[in-house]
């Protein structure tokens, strides 16, 4: 690239400096060209000078806005809204809209925080409101004071009451959403508790019924009975004599007998073969060593005990352990018919169930329901 005269015109640098444009000086003003003005030269003009232009000259008047915080009044029907985007007009952004919600004014200082008017009718369950827990099922509480008293105080016997009360309770509070579940849990394992203690006391009942129903068939149940009533009755008159009356002799060892012998007598029983069922045989004829006392509820009377032993170690021979199945009683002389020579007394064995067979004497005793006895 040549710089001569006619050549092309010179690419000029971009990496230079600009050349500062040539301007022209200016000359300084001569002394005392501006003055300063002096006071009252220039006087504001009167207000009356300045006059509002009319409405509509500047476009559309918009409707006045009222002050920071109150309700914006709605423009008539029809009217143009400020701030309000026309149909098919494209949204404007960032200018103010008339008519934007207003949130209140803004907190005064040392005002507390505001969070919201209550409605009225409204429930507030903001803090520091009380809580008010719902009320309890009346029939909880029944079935709780129902079953407890009648554990305590009836034998149990209003259980099924408070048990059944218990039951509803808890479906009822299922459906209200009312406390007292507690309370009908509580009614339903007491009310249980009294069922099971009134079944217990009637079971007991029951097997008393059937002992004394078995004992009543035993033969000589109801002679007893007489009999203890009979002693009951003459001790509490206070007569203990012991009555007359004539043993009987025509018995010997070995000999079986119907029933027990409930006379002193022994008048009203009979003998027996011993293959036949029977309840007692006479198993020894011990001898006595005085006469009894005339004092039937002598219990130191030292005849009566002497015969007694006797006639038990001679059973026990016979039958070892003969009370596990039976006893044995001893029917003695009356001391009149031991002055005259009666001096034995019988020795006999009775089973516990009737119905015995054989012969203890001879080893053959079958007792009722048991194996042989010898």
């Amino acid at each position: 690239m040549s710089n001569e005269p006619g050549g092309p015109a010179p690419v000029p640098d971009p990496y230079a400096a600009p050349d500062p444009a040539a301007t022209a000086p200016v000359p300084a003003a001569p002394p005392g060209a501006y003055e300063p003005m002096p006071p009252g030269a220039y006087e504001p003009a009167p207000p009356s000078a300045y006059e509002p232009a009319p409405p509509g000259a500047y476009g559309p008047t918009p409707p006045p806005v009222a002050p920071y915080g109150a309700p914006q009044p709605a423009p008539p029907y029809g009217a143009p809204q400020y701030g309000a985007p026309e149909y098919g007009a494209a949204p404007q952004y960032g200018a103010p809209q008339y008519g934007a919600p207003q949130y209140g004014p803004p907190p005064q200082y040392g005002a507390p925080p505001q969070y919201g008017t209550p409605q009225y009718g409204a429930q507030p369950y903001g803090y520091g409101q009380p809580y008010v827990s719902p009320p309890t099922e009346g029939m909880a509480i029944a079935s709780f004071v129902t079953s407890t008293a009648g554990l305590l105080f009836l034998g149990g016997l209003p259980g099924p009451v408070g048990l059944g009360l218990g039951i509803a309770a808890l479906r009822r509070i299922k459906v209200s959403g009312k406390a007292g579940r507690g309370w009908a849990i509580a009614g339903i394992a007491i009310g249980a508790v009294g069922i099971l203690w009134l079944l217990a006391i009637v079971a007991y009942f029951v097997v008393i019924a059937v002992i004394l129903g078995s004992a009543a068939t035993s033969s000589g149940f109801w002679d007893e009975v007489q009999q203890g009533t009979d002693e009951g009755s003459s001790g509490a008159d206070g007569d203990t004599t012991l009555p007359d009356f004539a043993l009987r002799t025509d018995l010997t060892t070995g000999t079986c007998l119907t029933t027990f012998a409930e006379s002193y007598d022994m008048s009203d029983t009979d003998p027996i073969a011993c293959e036949v069922p029977h309840d007692a045989e006479v198993v020894g004829l011990v001898p006595m060593s005085g006469p009894v006392t005339f004092d039937a509820e002598d219990e130191n009377d030292p005849a009566y005990w002497d015969a007694w032993d006797a006639c038990d170690q001679l059973t026990e021979s016979l039958l070892p352990d003969y009370f596990a199945d039976g006893d044995i009683s001893l029917y003695y002389p009356h001391p009149d018919d031991f002055a005259a020579g009666t001096t034995n007394a019988y020795c006999v064995y009775y089973g516990d169930e009737p119905g015995m067979t054989g012969s203890a004497t001879t080893g053959t005793l079958q007792l009722a329901g048991a194996g042989t006895a010898s």
